[in-house]
C-alpha cells in the first residue's frame, strides 16, 4: 500500500475525531520563535488541518502541504474562513515549495511517515536562513487502556512497516543540535462516539465496510464500557513538542 492512501478512506472521521494539540505546546512555539503577522509558516503533512488551524490568522501565510487529496478536501473545509491558508499538493520530501520561502516548517502525527533524511534537506531548502522547525506528536499516558485497545486491532493490518520514520530519532531533523524537547500533559473528556471514532481513524483500523470492522467496532464499544464512567473516559496524554534550527542540509 502506498502511504499517501493510508487514510483516504478515513479523511472525514479523522477531522472529526483526531485529537489537537496541547494549547500550551502551540504557544511555545510562538514564544520561542517569536514569529508574528509577517511570517510564513509551512505545515507538512498536515492532513485535514488540525495543527495548521492553530496558525492560521496569526502569521502572514500559511501552507498546508499534504499528499493525499481526500485530507486536502477537509482541509479545505476546516480552513475555509482563513484566507491565509493555502493548500499544496506537496509531500514532506518534496514540498514543492519555492527555496528560502518559509519562518517555520512544521509537522505533527504525519512525521512517521517521512523519510527523515529526505525531509531534512527539503525543510532545509525551504526555510529562510534562521528558520525553525517544530516537531509534534500526541502520546497517550493511560497504560492501562493502551493495553486494552492493543488486541482489537487486527495484527494483519499493521502499517509499522510502511512508518519509515517512526523509529528514527527526531533529533535527526537538527542534526543531532541547536534543539529543545518539551512535553505538556493534557486532559481531555471523550464520549463514546468520539473514543470510537478516534480508533477508527488509526492507519492499522480496518476499513469501514470490511468483514473485519464489524468485530472491531463492537470490541472498541466493549473497551469503552469497561473504562467509561458517568457516559464518558477522561483521557491523559502529552503533547511532545521538538523545536529548533536546523543546521545542515
Amino acid at each position: 500500500m502506498d502511504p499517501i492512501e493510508v487514510f483516504a478512506s478515513k479523511a472525514e472521521r479523522y477531522a472529526r475525531f483526531r485529537w489537537t494539540y496541547a494549547r500550551e505546546a502551540i504557544e511555545a512555539i510562538f514564544d520561542l520563535t517569536a514569529i508574528g503577522l509577517d511570517a510564513v509558516v509551512a505545515d507538512i503533512g498536515a492532513g485535514t488541518g488540525i495543527l495548521t488551524k492553530n496558525f492560521a490568522g496569526r502569521v502572514g501565510q500559511v501552507y498546508a502541504v499534504e499528499p493525499n487529496p481526500e485530507m486536502r478536501r477537509q482541509a479545505a473545509q476546516s480552513l475555509e474562513a482563513f484566507p491565509d491558508c493555502v493548500l499544496i499538493d506537496g509531500r514532506a520530501e518534496a514540498t514543492t515549495l519555492p527555496g528560502s520561502s518559509v519562518n517555520l516548517v512544521t509537522a505533527a502525527q504525519a512525521s512517521h511517515w517521512f523519510e527523515p533524511e529526505a525531509a531534512r534537506r527539503e525543510f532545509y531548502r525551504i526555510l529562510k536562513p534562521g528558520g525553525w522547525i517544530a516537531i509534534l506528536r500526541n502520546d497517550s499516558k493511560d497504560k492501562a487502556l493502551a493495553q486494552a485497545l492493543q488486541p482489537i486491532f487486527p495484527p494483519e493490518l499493521d502499517t509499522g512497516h510502511l512508518m519509515v520514520g517512526k523509529n528514527r530519532p527526531k533529533t535527526e531533523y537538527f542534526c543531532g543540535q541547536d534543539y529543545e524537547k518539551m512535553d505538556f500533559p493534557f486532559t481531555t473528556w471523550v464520549d463514546r462516539e468520539t473514543f470510537v471514532g478516534s480508533l477508527s481513524t488509526a492507519s492499522y483500523a480496518p476499513e469501514e465496510g470490511s468483514e473485519r470492522y464489524t468485530a472491531f467496532i463492537e470490541k472498541a464499544h466493549q473497551v469503552f464500557d469497561r473504562f467509561s464512567q458517568g457516559g464518558g473516559i477522561e483521557m491523559h496524554g502529552a503533547t511532545e513538542l521538538y523545536i529548533g534550527r536546523i543546521s545542515c542540509a
